[in-house]
């Protein structure tokens, strides 16, 4: 199917100019030739670009550039004293915690340089000093966003290495989060204090934790709470002329965040993670209404449905993110665990011209701020190259 995928795309940007040019061949010699150059040059390139897939090159280069940030110690001091960014901080770790124990797995010469990463970001998310919430399980129904990170990072590391030096925390939040989702009206949990909007998003997140501890412990937490979520969204949280949910909703089920490509990205490819039917239907509308190409070669996902204009305040949609920057690789990432591959190449190549143009490794002169920000982009990109 890959290479299928591969073949389409090549007979749409390469095939075209070939095929007109053998058809004009008689009548018009010197532009044939010129159609049947471009043509060739547009085989290349797309062959190119797909050999660096896979090849494992590109997945390589992303790892190379993740490792330099993780692994880079006044970037890493920034991190652990700069709290607002924190939130950005704790999914970009659970990103990179994802894309480390799948990359494990393709490197195992590396095992201990990623186990070392991955434990620096599990004794980061569990440090009671840095986050109180772990002293205080009383506030936990409006921490989701927080609960369903760390238990990412914490399960990818436990997984990992074997060591349950945080297994007490990671199975008081699994607990949590599979009672609170399932005895809730809603099914789903507040992310954060004084967050006015229920988020789908972050709850699929959390749905991807439970999967991780069950995979671990062998316990039956997802069916559970993935049913339930499942079924309130088909019966209540469809909006509009779209099957896709808001990006946020109030306890009276009325939209109170519109949804944006980045926050419907974050739902496929969380629901997708934890396996849960329902990602297919988020796919499925979510490609519809957001996916653009570009003569089937390349593809990009616009930040709003066609037809639509940014809705004011669009970061509130896609908290604590930056709206209209990582819809495309939370895409590539959904269409990875879905093995949708005639997207995925479409995402991929877009990338990988863009590399050409603005090389990754120049990140790094950048503030430490944006550095972070771009680290989530590396380690989401690199979750969706590493997919077993």
């Amino acid at each position: 199917m890959p290479f299928l995928s591969f073949l389409l795309i090549l007979l749409s940007g390469a095939g075209f100019l070939l095929g007109f040019a053998y058809l004009l061949r008689q009548k018009l010699a010197a532009l044939s030739k010129g159609l049947m150059l471009s043509g060739v040059l547009v085989a290349l390139l797309l062959a190119g670009l797909w050999l660096v897939e896979v090849a494992g090159w590109e997945r390589k280069g992303i790892y190379k550039q993740l490792m330099y940030g993780l692994e880079n110690e006044p970037l890493q001091h920034y991190i652990r004293n700069q709290g607002d960014i924190q939130e950005t901080v704790l999914i970009m770790m659970s990103q990179s915690a994802t894309a480390l124990r799948q990359m494990k797995d393709r490197m195992p010469e590396d095992s201990a340089r990623i186990a070392v990463q991955l434990s620096r970001m599990a004794n980061y998310v569990t440090n009671h000093q840095q986050f109180s919430i772990w002293k205080n399980k009383r506030n936990w129904e409006q921490q989701l966003f927080f609960l369903a990170h760390a238990s990412i990072v914490i399960g990818h590391y436990q997984s990992a290495t074997g060591d349950e030096a945080y297994n007490e925390q990671w199975t008081s939040a699994a607990n949590f989060l599979l009672s609170g989702i399932s005895r809730s009206q809603y099914k789903h949990l507040a992310s954060r204090p004084a967050d006015e909007a229920l988020r789908p998003a972050d709850n699929a997140a959390a749905l991807y934790a439970l999967k991780i501890f069950d995979d671990y412990h062998g316990t039956p937490n997802l069916a559970v709470a993935g049913e339930d979520w499942s079924e309130y969204i088909k019966r209540e949280l469809a909006y509009e002329d779209t099957q896709l949910p808001c990006a946020g909703f109030t306890a009276t089920n009325r939209c109170r965040l519109p949804s944006v490509g980045t926050s419907l990205a974050m739902l496929t490819a969380y629901s997708a993670s934890a396996e849960l039917p329902i990602a297919r239907d988020f796919w499925r509308e979510f490609r519809y209404y957001h996916k653009e190409t570009f003569v089937n070669v390349t593809g990009w996902i616009n930040p709003t449905s066609k037809n639509r204009d940014l809705p004011e305040f669009c970061d509130f949609s896609v908290e604590p993110l930056v709206c209209g920057r990582y819809q495309d690789e939370f895409a590539l990432q959904a269409a990875a665990v879905g093995g949708n591959w005639l997207t995925y190449y479409q995402l991929n190549n877009m990338m990988l011209l863009h590399d050409l143009f603005h090389p990754v490794n120049q990140t790094w002169e950048r503030a430490p701020q944006e550095q972070v920000y771009s680290m989530l982009e590396l380690a989401t990109r690199l979750a969706a190259l590493s997919v077993p």
